[in-house]
Formats: structure tokens, sequence, C-alpha cells
């Protein structure tokens, strides 16, 4: 079995899940569809629980890792939804999550969801969870959740797939594209980090809605030209605190411009959760990707979040996915 174990860190007086960090070695025939290899063939999971208790797989977006629940050092990021007693209850439920490829340093640049995917097969083999009861997938997550499901049908029985479809919108894929340029200019010009800050400054404009800035901010004009407004000091900040290389930004953008699956093949009984006012997976994707599905539902929430819906409305989302997986 190569597979390390890294770290286990007991519940905390019951605060806290009990969890495992597990290093897998990918086996060198290990190939990426575009034909590269790994230079750092290895994937770091989490498994949260009881790991005797059914699997449940939870994947975010770019920026989330398999920090999905509070571990009493670091905030998870869906502590909300991910913890005892929440929507995926680590009580009744083992959790699993990953770091998406590449890993630091990695020499190969064009990584697909299907090789995400096909990686943590294996991982999850290697851990002895042969099978997975659900796959919960938001965003980037999504799409590895549906390229999961197409490629290994048995190994998964409940799909549960949001603000995410079986392809990227044109649209989306343009505004991505401009980011990715901005990276390579900002390289060539010696200034990497000011390209991965402007680039993730332009992508939260297209996650939030301008419905949810006009409310935030005041429109106050400063003295004169170039003095910045309330929403940029904003922009500004967020990319400023945003840590990720520039490389392993412009890989996993591209992933999810090359993302495609074909829906036929998915069998697993699939709930797809989208936002109204998300522009990046529009309602109508969407309504594709359940229309697609032999065995799917779509429920839509209201939401003045946009693509960030599911970090801000898991009051709205929650109940969905506990209802999903657990009825």
């Amino acid at each position: 079995m190569s597979a390390a174990l890294l770290n286990e860190t007991p519940s905390s007086a019951g605060a806290f899940a009990r969890y495992s960090d597990v290093a897998v070695i990918l086996p060198a025939e290990f190939d990426l569809q575009s034909g590269e290899k790994l230079s750092r063939p290895e994937l770091q999971l989490r498994i949260y629980g009881d790991a005797s208790l059914r699997a449940i797989a939870v994947a975010g977006g770019v920026s989330a890792g398999r920090i999905v629940a509070d571990d009493g050092a670091r905030k998870g990021w869906w502590r909300d939804i991910v913890s005892g007693g929440a929507a995926i209850d680590l009580q009744k439920f083992c959790v699993v999550s990953f770091d998406f490829l590449p890993n630091p340093g990695e020499a190969a640049c064009t990584i697909s969801t299907a090789d995400q995917a096909m990686a943590l097969k294996f991982a999850l083999e290697k851990a002895g969870i042969p099978r997975l009861f659900a796959f919960v997938g938001a965003s980037y997550g999504g799409m590895v959740a549906l390229a999961f499901a197409e490629r290994f049908s048995g190994g998964v029985e409940k799909l549960c797939v949001i603000s995410a479809a079986e392809r990227p919108n044109a649209s989306a894929t343009a505004i991505r594209g401009v980011q990715r340029r901005i990276i390579e200019f900002a390289e060539r010009c010696g200034e990497s980090g000011e390209g991965v800050s402007l680039a993730r400054q332009l992508a939260m404009i297209s996650y939030r809605t301008g419905e949810e800035f006009d409310a935030r901010f005041e429109h106050k004009p400063g003295a004169a030209a170039g003095a910045r407004y309330a929403v940029c000091d904003y922009l500004v900040a967020r990319g400023g605190a945003y840590q990720m290389s520039p490389k392993r930004y412009v890989t996993l953008s591209d992933s999810i411009d090359r993302h495609r699956v074909d829906l036929s093949r998915i069998t697993a009984r699939t709930l797809a959760i989208g936002a109204q006012s998300d522009r990046l997976v529009p309602e109508a994707d969407m309504r594709r990707l359940a229309a697609g599905i032999a065995a799917a539902e779509l429920r839509l929430v209201p939401s003045l979040y946009g693509h960030d819906a599911f970090l801000k409305e898991t009051h709205a989302i929650g109940p969905l996915i506990r209802n999903f997986i657990e009825e």
C-alpha cells in the first residue's frame, strides 16, 4: 500500500472531529490526459470521523482544500456544512476531502478534472475506501464529482453537484482567459504576485452579483482621478490576501475550461443545486445538467451572492444536502 499516515489529531473535548491526513503516492504509470507526467505524483487526503461509517467525498472551489471542517488549529472552508450535527453529519458519515493537483513545485501544467477524479479513485482504494456513499462537490469540486461519477459508475451511490455543470459556460471561460493573460503579462514584467492579485480581483467580481456589491459599497468619488472607490479597496484587499502560485492558478483555471463529461454515462442518483444569480454557471446550464442525467433533480436557490452562494447561503443549501444524503 503506497500510503503514508502524516498526522492524526484526536478530538478536543468533543469540539472537533477526529481526522487523519494521508498522503497517497500515485503509481508510476499514472498518466495525465495531456500526456504529461506528474513530478510530484501524490494526493493528500483528509479523512474525518469514523472510517467504518459510510464515506462521503467533499470538494469545493479551486481555492478549497482538504480542511473542510474545523480542526482546532484552522477553520474549515465549509464548517457550516461539515461537522457533528450539521448537514453532512460527522456523527453519521465519514468524510473524505483532498487537495487538488498540482502539488507545490509540480512540473506538469495541464491537469483535467478527469485526472483529479482518477487520482482520487486510486487514493480512496489505497486508503481502504473502495466505494463512496456520496460525492458532494461545489464549483470546481462539482466538476470533479461529475468526472468521478462518469468514469466510475459503480464507485458512488449519490451525487450532489452545486454550481457546476458538465462543461464550462463560454462567458465564464472568457473571464478566466483574461485572468490567465493578466498573470502571464505580469510574469513577463517580473510582477507575478501582482498578476495573481489582479486575477483574483477579477474573479471576485464574477463570483458575486452587482446587486450585492451595490448594497455593500457606497458610491463616493475620491478627490481626483485615480482615487480608489470603496469597492476597489475591497477587491485589492481580497487580491492581496490570496495565496496561490501563478503556475497553480493558471493550471487550475485552465482545468475548469477543459472540463467536459458525458452525462449519459452518469448513473448515480443526483441532486443538482444552483443559484439563480450565478453568472459563472447560469440557471440554464444547471437545467441542462439535470436534464442530461437519468436520475437527477434540480433545486435552484435565490441569492445575492451568485457563484459564492454555496459558501454564503449554507442555511438554504445545507437542508437540501442533508435531505438528499439522509433520505
